[in-house]
Formats: C-alpha cells, sequence, structure tokens
C-alpha cells in the first residue's frame, strides 16, 4: 500500500495559525473521553489483568432496565462526541467540518469498492468465527432481551456508530497521531484503542475480538491511504447494516445459533442447514 497517495484536503483556512499538535492530541483524546470511551477502556484494561493474571473475570448480572439505561446513555454520549468533534475541527466554526476531515471519495475507492470490502470483512468475520473460540457475549444477552432493545442496539450500530466512530477516531484521533508521529503509528494507535473500547462487549468471545481488531485495522488504514473520511464511513455502515439486517429479519435464526459460532457466522449456518 503506497501511504503517500490519496488527495489531502487542508488543514487550515488561508492565514490561519495553526495549532499546537500536542494541543490537538489533547483536545482529541478528550473527545475520546467524552464518548465515553475511557470508562470502556478501563473496564477493558480489568478484564485483561484479572485474565492475565489466571482468574476468572466477575460475572456481573444484565438486566432489562441496566441495558436499556446503557443503550440510552450510549446515544447522548455519541451525541456529545460529534458536537465536541465539530467544536475542536471546526475551530467553533472558523473551518469547514466536513472538508477539513476529508470526506470526498479517493479516486481509487469508490462508493462501490466501500460496499466490496464491507461484504469482504463481513465474509472474513464468518471464517474468523468458525476457526477461533467463543462463548456467548454480554452483547449477545442484550439482544435476547427483547424487540425494542434489538432495535436501540440496530440504531446505534447503523445511523451512530458508523459516523460517530468514524469521525472521532479516524477523523479526529487518527489526524492528530498523523500529524505528531506519521501514518503507521496512526494507525497502530487508533486500530488498538478502537479495538480496545469494544472488547467488553465481546469479552469472551476470542472470534469477535479478533474480527473487531481486523476490521478496525482495514478501516484505519483506508483512511491513512485515501486521505478520506467517507469510505471509512460508507464501509462501517454497511459492515454493520448487514449484521443489523439478519437481526431485523431473523432475530430468533440470529440469537440461537449454537454457541461454538458468533451472530456474524449466521450466513453458513444457514447455508449448512443446521
Amino acid at each position: 500500500m503506497n501511504w503517500a497517495t490519496g488527495a489531502q484536503v487542508p488543514s487550515y483556512a488561508e492565514g490561519e495559525k495553526p495549532s499546537s499538535p500536542w494541543l490537538d492530541l489533547l483536545w482529541a483524546f478528550l473527545i475520546w473521553g467524552v464518548s465515553g470511551a475511557f470508562l470502556i477502556a478501563l473496564d477493558g484494561v480489568l478484564r485483561l489483568v484479572i485474565y492475565m493474571l489466571g482468574q476468572e473475570v466477575p460475572k456481573v448480572e444484565i438486566t432489562r432496565g441496566v441495558a436499556i439505561f446503557t443503550l440510552v446513555i450510549t446515544m447522548v454520549l455519541q451525541l456529545i462526541a460529534l458536537g465536541s468533534s465539530w467544536l475542536v475541527v471546526t475551530r467553533v466554526g472558523k473551518r469547514p467540518f466536513w472538508r477539513t476531515l476529508g470526506w470526498h471519495w479517493h479516486p481509487q475507492f469508490r462508493w462501490v469498492h466501500a460496499v466490496g470490502g464491507a461484504v469482504l470483512m463481513f465474509g472474513v468475520a464468518i471464517a474468523v468465527s468458525q476457526l477461533l473460540p467463543h462463548r456467548e457475549t454480554d452483547m449477545e444477552k442484550i439482544l435476547k432481551m427483547g424487540t425494542s432493545i434489538r432495535l436501540m442496539v440496530v440504531v446505534l450500530a447503523v445511523l451512530m456508530a458508523p459516523l460517530v466512530e468514524e469521525v472521532v477516531y479516524r477523523g479526529v484521533i487518527y489526524s492528530s497521531l498523523e500529524r505528531l508521529w506519521g501514518k503507521i503509528a496512526g494507525v497502530l494507535v487508533v486500530t488498538g484503542i478502537f479495538a480496545l473500547v469494544h472488547v467488553p462487549q465481546y469479552w469472551g468471545s476470542v472470534a469477535a475480538i479478533t474480527a473487531i481488531v481486523l476490521l478496525s485495522l482495514v478501516l484505519t488504514m483506508l483512511r491513512a491511504w485515501t486521505g478520506s473520511l467517507l469510505p471509512c464511513v460508507v464501509m462501517h455502515l454497511v459492515y454493520n447494516g448487514i449484521q443489523a439486517g439478519f437481526l431485523i429479519v431473523a432475530p430468533d435464526a440470529a440469537l440461537n445459533t449454537p454457541s461454538e459460532k458468533t451472530a456474524m457466522a449466521l450466513v453458513s449456518y444457514w447455508l449448512s442447514g443446521n
């Protein structure tokens, strides 16, 4: 991959004094914290420490009320994070938001490639689910709590997460890291922290965590190559949309897949006739 290619957009308006890259990075991680990531990441780190010490991670009872409260809070935090991103990226309205982030298609990567890439990554997730161990995750438990909760998850996964997460991770955070340490460091750090905040909800499934790490890596490399956020948003949207579609069309089949397979393996489960 040629890291030097990709149409880049100007980061600063004409005559505007560049800000400190370290200050930009600080704001980027503050936005990351506002999105709720600090608490999620802390939970993930604690789980990893407990696991590395050879101890069992304490099981917490997830009730319907707790699940709904958590989903609502997540929606609110994501909206706050998006608003905070706008303030930082535009310097409180002094710069265009989308153009500064790089809201355009790359000459060699357009919407059809983003859709194809998402389908390919979904196929990779299915393959991973067949090769690596899996047990029921907290997310799967939440999805079994009724139609209303599943619809809330779908709204988060399709209408909010692709845009908000891409703006925060591969827009604000990646841009700051690239400016300071270059593309490779930006890709590695963003891939890592994106995967880290998803560990708690997929804890117990090596397959699901591996799939999310691979997705994060591909999306961040795509951001570095194209210099644009739009392809990442579209690919993320289609990837989540495929899973959400199965969850809406056939929730019983999706949620009653044998425990050794993940929900992402639903396609292969149907094709196998099981």
